[in-house]
């Protein structure tokens, strides 16, 4: 995987520090590692401490060795880059709205790239009762304006599948609920986005593993998006992401069509207004 400037230019950050902290020159870096029998110019390290290159494997172990770093680099560039690694909500949400095709699975909420604003509002309030008022109106803003962009835009082309019991929540409010079903429902007659419903009558299907989101892009590898309630990962490997297409494809086996959900849905909000 090609790392992107963001990880180049946190790994170059990193391997300044280290060279500060030994009050050496990058001309002074460049000509030990050269004597380790390495091949180096002090403007290529300066390259990748400005983020502009990347080190090879070699120079980052030379690198280490001669910076002392203990192994740091080496930990620091599979964090940045490496399978499994945490995820930066911006580089989700960059990965998310650049994506080709989004492949996605959830049980509990829908996606944050179709939400209204006032169930955003809800959902965070709940998850996260530490923000204050301001904070929580300005971030259900923020996703709004996402997800708007999100459903005026030709790509990506989503493909969600949800569990039933995620139409049967109530964040909020009964009446934030209906009108996030209906939004959702105009999507889907738009023809915006494609979604199933996995029945509560089909217990076992690979949902059970946990809500994820493959994203297919158009200038990088397909990678994997999976949340915890502590942090979120990025899944590089070719075979795990494969997995996680697998799993969809069963989840896509199991599930009701578009027609019945569609009705679902609209039957949910019927249930909503008798209530």
């Amino acid at each position: 995987m090609t790392p992107d400037e963001r990880s180049l230019k946190a790994f170059g950050r990193e391997l300044r520090r280290l060279r500060v902290e030994c009050e050496l020159t990058q001309e002074a870096v460049a000509r030990r590692i050269c004597q380790r029998g390495s091949t180096v110019s002090n403007s290529h390290v300066s390259d990748i401490e400005k983020g502009k290159t990347m080190a090879r494997p070699a120079l980052r172990r030379a690198l280490d060795e001669v910076l002392q770093g203990g192994g740091r680099l080496e930990r620091l560039w599979e964090e940045l880059t490496g399978s499994g690694r945490r995820a930066w909500l911006h580089e989700v949400a960059e990965r998310t709205h650049r994506a080709d095709a989004l492949y996605e699975y959830q049980a509990l909420v829908f996606p944050v790239y179709l939400q209204t604003e006032a169930y955003s509002r809800a959902v965070m309030r709940y998850g996260a009762p530490w923000l204050s008022a301001n904070e929580l109106d300005e971030r259900a803003r923020q996703r709004s304006a996402r997800a708007q962009q999100m459903a005026k835009a030709f790509s990506p082309i989503i493909w969600l599948v949800i569990d039933q019991s995620l139409l049967m929540r109530r964040y909020g409010s009964a009446q934030v609920q209906k009108d996030q079903l209906a939004y959702v429902a105009d999507l889907l007659e738009k023809e915006r986005i494609n979604m199933l419903v996995v029945p509560l009558a089909e217990p076992r299907h690979a949902g059970n593993n946990g809500p994820f989101r493959v994203i297919t892009s158009p200038d990088q590898a397909e990678v994997v998006y999976v949340e915890s309630a502590h942090q979120g990962q990025i899944i590089t490997a070719t075979n795990e992401v494969g997995r996680y297409r697998m799993w969809f494809a069963a989840l896509q086996g199991v599930a009701w069509g578009p027609g019945e959900t569609l009705q679902a849905v609209r039957e949910e909000m019927k249930r909503i207004n008798d209530d």
